[in-house]
């Protein structure tokens, strides 16, 4: 695998690997898999469709019989709820 840097990121990964007193090669691989490290732990982290699936499908199970009464609407409510 190649990575493609601009001469400006070039010329900072060299700066960066001379203060740290090691090779540009080996400061750029050193980087990669800690950001390699940090993607996975995200993506882990993530929850997974088919839970999400079930939160919305029991978050509709929830819902169902919760009806308001016949002409009290969501408005009527969030007034009641202010006075």
């Amino acid at each position: 695998m190649e990575i493609v840097l601009t001469v400006e990121q070039e010329a900072q990964l060299s700066q960066i690997a001379a203060l740290e007193g090691k090779d540009a090669d080996e400061l750029a691989r050193e980087v990669f898999l800690r950001g390699l490290q940090v993607e996975a732990t995200l993506i882990a982290s993530r929850p997974r469709r088919d839970e999400g699936q079930e939160a919305a499908d029991r978050m509709l199970e929830l819902r169902q019989g919760n009806m308001l009464p016949e002409g009290v609407t969501i408005q009527h409510l969030i007034r009641e709820g202010r006075a």
